[in-house]
């Protein structure tokens, strides 16, 4: 009797019609692309709407507005590039200065942890390198404090 009822199963499951994965594939990216309007190049620029975010030479993400020569602000993170090039599509200046200040604050904290991960293990004075232990934490937490409020406006920008 298992049998019977196991080959009944097997009988219904193949009876199913098998989902076609090309076309599935092409309905996820077209809903994709509606989602997330950002354009890859190959050179690693990302295109969104007007705005180009560029890396220069120096490694900063430059945001410049598709035809004008000028640039609209430069940004140590790209993501952070992406988002204010949203803000000034929707012309809002005050967003776009908070993205400003907020891509300042991570990479001067992401900088000094880089120093003092390169400074600590050389302090010889207990005192000094207790100081630097306290700056070098307080800094990390500070790094992903900013990181996480990073992520977050690009989950609610693109996402």
């Amino acid at each position: 009797m298992t049998k019977t009822k196991h080959q009944s199963k097997k009988k219904q499951q193949s009876s199913r019609p098998v989902p076609n994965v090309e076309k599935l594939a092409e309905t996820f990216e077209i809903d994709f692309k509606k989602i997330v309007p950002l354009i890859p190049l190959p050179d690693g620029s990302v295109v969104y709407k007007d705005y180009i975010a560029k890396q220069n030479k120096d490694g900063r993400w430059v945001l410049h507005k598709k035809n004008t020569l000028g640039t609209q602000g430069e940004f140590n993170l790209k993501t952070c590039a992406l988002i204010a090039a949203k803000a000034l599509t929707m012309v809002h200046i005050e967003k776009y200065n908070e993205i400003k200040m907020l891509d300042n604050r991570y990479w001067a904290n992401h900088y000094t942890v880089q120093v003092c991960k390169k400074h600590l293990p050389n302090i010889k004075d207990f005192d000094h390198y207790m100081i630097m232990l306290n700056k070098y934490e307080h800094s990390m937490w500070l790094e992903e404090h900013c990181k996480e409020e990073i992520s977050k406006m690009f989950r609610w920008s693109f996402v």
